[in-house]
């Protein structure tokens, strides 16, 4: 097996990434780029699309947005959640993440409780089985729509893999009016029946 290769400059893109955030989510992010540091020595800092940690396998990463930050397991369904903390995505059977808002509503111990879960079952070699369940969950709004405008039996037929693009597409959506959009263009896609490798205006 190849060895995985790590950003050199890493560190430095991670302070230059979060230096150009609004000042709540730097505060939040460096809190947890602390704590995910002294969770193992062993832990790798890397970038991969933002901040990325790596320990026999991606552990897990952080991203701050306007208004909040998210900080995601990458095998977190594998997680306990004793919590109850994690969200899941839609249509994604491996990731996990936590919102915050403000730096204040980290728990250091909570938080180093997951990672160190998180890092022994990477050390373990645990992996997330992606047969075990090909179940998608279409959120009832796009549902209805979908059955008014007479394209949820084709969608329903659809491979599970396009079913995920499509539902995914739409509930990554960082507005209303986006989401909406989406939803219309699906619906487009679907009557035409096409599947969700054609490009789509944003």
């Amino acid at each position: 097996m190849s060895k995985v290769k790590h950003n050199p400059d890493a560190a430095a893109l991670i302070d230059k990434g979060i230096s150009e955030l609004e000042p709540f989510a730097q505060g939040i992010c460096k809190r947890l780029r602390k704590l995910i540091l002294s969770a193992d020595p062993e832990i790798i800092e890397d970038w991969k699309w933002g901040p990325n940690y790596y320990l026999n396998g991606m552990v897990c990463g952080f991203w701050g947005f306007k208004k909040h930050v998210s900080f995601v397991f990458f095998q977190g369904s594998l997680l306990k959640d004793k919590k109850k903390i994690l969200l899941q995505n839609q249509g994604n059977v491996h990731n996990r993440h936590i919102k915050f808002t403000d730096v204040k509503q980290i728990d250091d111990k909570v938080i180093l409780e997951y990672l160190f879960e998180a890092i022994d079952n990477n050390r373990k070699g645990l992996k997330i089985n992606e047969t075990k369940d090909k179940t998608i969950v279409i959120p009832s709004d796009v549902e209805k729509v979908f059955k008014k405008a007479k394209v949820l039996a084709y969608f329903d037929s659809l491979a599970f893999s396009h079913r995920k693009e499509y539902i995914q597409w739409i509930e990554s959506s960082k507005k209303e009016e986006t989401r909406t959009k989406r939803i219309e263009q699906a619906i487009e896609k679907l009557l035409d029946k096409q599947s969700m490798h054609a490009k789509y205006k944003k």
